[in-house]
């Protein structure tokens, strides 16, 4: 099975040309929103190193810039 590929840049469908993007600017930002984000971003960080851990090796992933508990 074979793919064809288009070495050229894609141009989307018909349907989507037409569409335009527009981006605006907001007086105060969402802080709240992002504070969601980062914390969602340290939970994860947190939980894959826990799950990276092997069983009876407690500080297997110190480093020397790591925060004392």
């Amino acid at each position: 099975m074979s793919r064809k590929r288009n070495k050229g840049p894609k141009t989307p469908p018909a349907r989507m040309r037409d569409y335009r993007i527009e981006a605006q600017l907001r007086e105060e930002p969402d802080l709240h929103k992002l504070a969601q984000v980062i914390i969602g971003l340290a939970m994860q960080r947190a939980k894959a190193e826990r799950e990276a851990q092997k069983p009876g090796q407690p500080d297997a992933v110190r480093r020397p810039d790591d925060p004392v508990e």
